[in-house]
């Protein structure tokens, strides 16, 4: 008896366009997860600050005394009454600009005064703005209200 037909298998250059293939994939999606990481970090990172701003603001007529929240640039983190609340990952960019005449917050671990939230509901405070890239979010309190506002800002190209 005679086999007929070639034995099956796969030859060497069938293998190698696999592997190259397979390579420029693996090049691609691992660019594209990098990149979709740095958006979702960005866009926690946002998130994540409006939240602490609401919940000092909430304390601060919960509790009926004045709540400061600061940023120390050293750290990279926002305190809320002297606790650390916040890391801004090193890969965002973070402007901000101190409340003007701010009080000392003991233990605020260097940190500068950002903002001041008062009992009465009113707040007065600088802003912070995180960016990733010509994005970014702006942060300031409206002075009567005491709200916390968010702009959305853009570099020029």
């Amino acid at each position: 008896m005679r086999l007929q037909g070639r034995q099956r298998g796969f030859t060497l250059l069938e293998l190698l366009v696999v592997l190259v293939l397979a390579g420029i994939a693996v090049a691609v999606v691992g660019g594209s997860a990098q990149a979709y990481m740095e958006r979702a970090r960005y866009h926690q990172t946002v998130r994540d600050l409006a939240s602490q701003l609401g919940r000092a603001r909430a304390q601060c007529m919960q509790q009926g005394r004045q709540i400061v929240v600061a940023y120390a640039p050293q750290s990279r983190q926002l305190s809320v009454d002297g606790q650390a609340v916040l890391d801004i990952p090193a890969t965002l960019t973070v402007r901000w600009e101190p409340l003007a005449h701010a009080p000392r917050q003991p233990g605020a671990s260097g940190g500068q005064p950002l903002f001041v939230f008062n009992s009465e509901g009113g707040a007065r405070g600088g802003q912070i703005q995180v960016s990733r890239g010509a994005q970014g979010v702006l942060f300031h309190v409206n002075w009567l209200l005491g709200t916390v506002q968010q702009t959305v800002v853009t570099a020029a190209p």
